[in-house]
């Protein structure tokens, strides 16, 4: 999954990207997340390990997030700050339709 905005001014990035996988069959969730159907695999664009990496260049910022190993119904995506309990902005897909 490839987030990407141009042009994008450093407090683009600041708030915490949403990113909920809702699995074709729930059945594949881990246990934990099944009662909510999704899995939930939000991040922040400076985080820096394997499933995500974000980068500036120029007036332009680029995201990506490896998505899990299973069929997908739909996706969820967007920006959220919590402390004021507000999305920033919000969408919703189904991949390959």
């Amino acid at each position: 999954m490839t987030y990407f905005k141009k042009p994008c001014a450093p407090a683009d990035v600041q708030a915490k990207f949403i990113l909920h996988i809702h699995p074709a069959d729930p059945g594949v969730l881990p246990i934990r997340r099944r009662r909510y159907g999704f899995d939930s695999l939000g991040f922040y664009f400076d985080q820096r390990d394997f499933d995500q990496r974000g980068v500036r260049v120029g007036d332009q910022c680029i995201v990506t997030a490896h998505l899990p190993n299973y069929a997908i119904g739909r996706i969820q995506v967007g920006q959220w700050i919590s402390s004021e309990n507000r999305t920033l902005w919000d969408a919703e897909f189904a991949p390959g339709r």
